[in-house]
């Protein structure tokens, strides 16, 4: 390489660092025009100045021609990991800062990217889940009492795989465990081979929906377990999910777990939490406009011990909802509940909770404590709280019907008269 090469790559160096980037950027353009320019060096550094000129696209097109050209440079693998993150190219992101960590396996920079960019593609709902005790006895009881016989176990969102390792440990033969989210799937099937069951659990990298019976889990299933559900119970998709698959994956009488769930609500006052819901005046300014931003087509989701409020009602049983045989909710159905008001105040909203059966002798809850007759309650989800558009006075002693829509994802009140 001449001198004259170097002096241009070292003259847009110079001006990049002393901040004179529009400079810089004419001069590495001019620097890579140049045949013996060391082209790999002019590449990386020229991302990193798109990346500090947040043309975050350009750079990741730019340092991906680095990487080629010098797959063993660290520095340019995490940088283009991180333009890739900011430009939403989230397959090019996780591939470099991988490579980046096998590169440079003592970088503790490149580690806490790796980190940080993998909690922020994974729920981070997953960990609270893990660590919710009562959860975990339950499946696991009634897992034990089912899958000791079974010759095919069907796992449905597996996750970290746990519900498919308590499968294979209690005795299943065979366990073909499904996630749809590629990531986890591989690490599912890094954490069943590190616990010596690889001969009995197959995680697949799919939906429920896109397996076969026969290629994939080699018949029939006879156990279809699954933990698809939310703080509302039907957000993840559980009723069209179970539908399908026992159509089609399972044996006639499976045993599924969970069995089912009743679903109980109860009439609200939540002072505090009403200012932002629907969000009107903060501090006596109008922020109205910020209201767009909310979700209004769902439920929010609270932990009614840790928000103050007033029962309004006494809890009442809206519905059972069978996993055995899924109700079909694609049309919406509507049940009416009554709940007598015991309490006078101005009713905000309706929360919703649900005692899940996982077997027919294993209940747990997702309601507040003092309200799950001495049920293990599972403290990873809270309540779904169904916020009502105006606020109602209600009075002791009177009893109101509400008539809440039963959908496939969601359940919503459609009115009530006091």
């Amino acid at each position: 390489m001449s001198s004259a090469h170097n002096q241009a790559l070292a003259q847009a160096l110079t001006l990049h660092q002393a901040g004179r980037l529009a400079e810089a950027e004419a001069a590495y353009r001019s620097a890579l025009e140049q045949p013996a320019t060391p082209r790999a060096e002019a590449l990386k550094n020229y991302g990193f100045l798109l990346h500090r000129l947040h043309r975050f696209r350009e750079a990741v097109t730019i340092l991906s021609e680095a990487v080629k050209l010098n797959p063993q440079d660290a520095d340019a693998l995490l940088a283009l990991g991180h333009c890739a993150r900011e430009a939403n190219d989230h397959r090019t992101a996780m591939t470099a800062l991988r490579a980046a960590a096998k590169v440079a396996p003592q970088r503790q920079d490149i580690a806490e990217a790796l980190s940080a960019y993998l909690s922020r593609l994974i729920p981070a709902w997953h960990f609270p889940m893990l660590a919710d005790t009562a959860r975990n006895q339950a499946y696991e009881r009634a897992i034990i009492s089912a899958a000791s016989n079974a010759e095919r176990v069907l796992d449905i969102g597996t996750g970290s795989g746990l519900l498919s390792l308590f499968a294979a440990r209690a005795g299943a033969r065979s366990v073909t465990a499904c996630e749809a989210h590629p990531m986890i799937a591989e690490t599912a099937a890094e954490i069943v081979a590190r616990n010596n069951l690889a001969d009995r659990i197959r995680v697949i990298a799919k939906r429920s929906t896109e397996l076969d019976a026969a290629r994939d889990l080699g018949g029939l299933a006879d156990l279809v377990v699954s933990e698809v559900l939310d703080a509302g119970l039907l957000g993840e998709g559980v009723l069209a999910t179970l539908r399908d698959a026992l159509k089609r994956l399972a044996k006639p009488g499976a045993r599924v777990i969970p069995a089912y769930a009743d679903v109980h609500v109860q009439a609200l006052e939540i002072p505090q939490q009403r200012s932002v819901n629907p969000l009107r005046t903060i501090a006596g300014f109008d922020l109205s406009a910020f209201d767009r931003f909310r979700n209004r087509s769902g439920h929010s989701t609270l932990r009614l011990e840790q928000v103050a409020h007033t029962a309004l009602s006494a809890p009442a049983t809206l519905t059972r909802v069978d996993f055995r045989d899924p109700p079909d909710w694609s049309q919406p159905d509507v049940q009416r509940v009554s709940l007598p008001i015991t309490q006078s105040g101005s009713l905000q909203a309706f929360a919703l909770w649900f005692t899940l059966w996982v077997d027919e002798t294993t209940p747990v809850s997702t309601g507040p404590a003092d309200l799950s007759n001495g049920l293990p309650c599972m403290d990873h989800w809270g309540q779904a709280i169904l916020w009502q558009a105006d606020d109602r006075a209600v009075v002791a002693g009177d009893t109101i019907a509400a008539d809440f829509t039963c959908a496939d994802t969601f359940f919503d009140l459609k009115s009530f008269t006091p």
